[in-house]
């Protein structure tokens, strides 16, 4: 257990001590992914958008023929759920494999390899971000409100956060020293969109099959985005679910971080 938690003690400690490198790379990062373009960043805000609209108008017009679910406008319960899922989709594809990406920084230059599958988690926040805040404005402008259940937001967020770091660890890893990995977690990624609850209720199902649901980690973020905007309750109020969360949290860190130290040698040889 020792030799686990230094290994989460060296890749936290290398990020603090160049939280500045880190910090400037995140933001290259978000540069550089839509650099060359005429909108820019805008694309970032315009995607998920044109995702919002199209799933809106399959799911609620086209298979339910209902505007209404658990008593809200569906797109109003739609739009919190599915905007954690884009950042967790986002992470899956994109800081996933963020040490091939920048094969570069690992295999030629001096530069803190720790650092770089996290930079990429924070570049995929900041947009992250300021999607929450367009949903916000969203509520409000629209006038369906907000209500004091919001104030939990930035504990979900730090969630979504927290558990795509040892993920993003993970992935970019294994993927750094076998191309299968990403190509795997592509296919796999429309499976995690369907097993996550952000464009439907699991009220109605079973409970055997709402537990399996939920054993994915993303599916307790994704219900406490909509627990902040449409179905107000407090996290507190579902303490197995946040005990399973932080535990499977906890796990996840220390395998990440094991894995990661584990094959850091190999990085600059295979990429």
């Amino acid at each position: 257990m020792q030799g686990l938690l230094n290994n989460v003690f060296e890749i936290v400690s290398s990020n603090i001590k160049n939280v500045k490198q880190m910090y400037g790379m995140a933001q290259i990062m978000l540069k550089r992914r839509y650099s060359g373009s005429m909108l820019g960043i805008i694309w970032a805000l315009v995607h998920p958008t044109l995702y919002c609209v199209v799933y809106w108008l399959v799911v609620s017009v086209g298979i339910r023929r209902s505007n209404v679910i658990e008593g809200v406008p569906y797109s109003f319960w739609m739009i919190p759920g599915i905007m954690a899922w884009f950042f967790f989709s986002a992470v899956l594809t994109n800081a996933g494999a963020s040490l091939r990406q920048n094969r570069v920084l690992v295999s030629k230059l001096v530069y803190p390899v720790d650092t770089i599958p996290a930079s990429s988690v924070l570049s995929l926040f900041f947009v992250h971000f300021m999607m929450m805040g367009i949903v916000i404005a969203i509520f409000i402008l629209s006038g369906f409100g907000i209500s004091v259940y919001l104030l939990q937001l930035p504990y979900y967020m730090l969630c979504g956060l927290l558990i795509s770091l040892p993920i993003a660890y993970l992935l970019s890893a294994l993927s750094a020293v076998s191309k299968d990995i990403m190509h795997t977690v592509s296919s796999l990624t429309t499976a995690f969109f369907w097993m996550t609850p952000s464009l439907w209720s699991i009220k109605n199902l079973p409970s055997a099959i709402q537990m399996a649901i939920m054993s994915n980690p993303f599916s307790y973020v994704v219900l406490g985005y909509r627990n902040c905007f449409v179905s107000k309750a407090w996290f507190f109020q579902q303490l197995g679910s946040m005990l399973y969360f932080w535990v499977l949290w906890a796990v996840l860190t220390l395998l990440a971080a094991f894995v990661f130290r584990k094959l850091h040698s190999e990085f600059a040889d295979v990429l």
